[in-house]
């Protein structure tokens, strides 16, 4: 069959060929002079707007800042941190801190001083009572199948006109002993100190005895209150006088 061409509105057909269809809406496809581009609607976000000029031009206009943008993202984002607490002080925060530690320090170490004087203090007081309780027992327990020793040990512990007035009738004393044939036992019953200054202390004995002698072979009891002025000397607390009170 020969081919003869023929334009048809610029197409190339066969003669005695028919005409191809033309294509329509309800077959799907689109007009080869319809610009689908331009009718194909752009999907934009949820808060675009297009506000179309008088001629005809479409403008766009971007979404509006989202309201429920994060805080994090938020236009102070940029904004610096506050310091932490301890930045920023510097040298005057730390001399502070330095002071105060300082002040604590010194007054643990006044206390732990005062604590230490009292506590001395206080074990020096029983030191003295202590003495003065054992020169009651020794003043009153004599036996005159021994009295030198008896005696001695009472020299032993005193001092001052105590010391020296016993020393000067120590003699006389143990004769009396062993001629009325003199035993004692003495006991203390209270005992207190009534002043402390140190080096010198007043104290107070309370002294129940059972003394025996050639009068008295079956022994009776005897109640007596002695004031004893007491002395340190090298540490060691020693009578310096013995009073004895109603």
């Amino acid at each position: 069959m020969a081919l003869t061409s023929a334009h048809r509105g610029g197409r190339m057909t066969r003669r005695g060929a028919s005409p191809p269809p033309v294509p329509t809406w309800e077959d799907g496809v689109v007009d080869d002079d319809v610009d689908v581009a331009a009718e194909t609607p752009t999907e934009v976000g949820p808060q675009a707007r297009e506000d179309r000029a008088e001629d005809g031009q479409a403008t766009t206009v971007l979404p509006a800042a989202d309201e429920t943008e994060p805080a994090g993202e938020s236009s102070d984002a940029g904004a610096a941190d506050p310091e932490p607490p301890l930045r920023g002080r510097g040298p005057a925060g730390l001399v502070a801190l330095l002071v105060v530690t300082v002040l604590l320090l010194a007054a643990a170490i006044t206390a732990g001083v005062f604590w230490a004087n009292g506590a001395a203090k206080q074990a020096d007081r029983e030191n003295a009572l202590s003495a003065a309780r054992q020169t009651a027992v020794n003043l009153t327990t004599i036996d005159f199948n021994h009295a030198e020793d008896d005696v001695r040990r009472v020299l032993d512990g005193s001092t001052g006109d105590f010391g020296g007035l016993f020393t000067q009738n120590i003699d006389s004393y143990v004769g009396v002993v062993k001629d009325g044939e003199v035993v004692t036992t003495g006991e203390v019953t209270e005992a207190g100190v009534e002043k402390y200054d140190g080096d010198t202390a007043s104290a107070v004995v309370a002294v129940r005895t059972t003394v025996r002698n050639k009068t008295v072979p079956n022994g009776e009891q005897r109640f007596y209150r002695l004031v004893e002025q007491m002395e340190k000397h090298d540490g060691r607390w020693l009578v310096s006088r013995v009073e004895f009170v109603p």
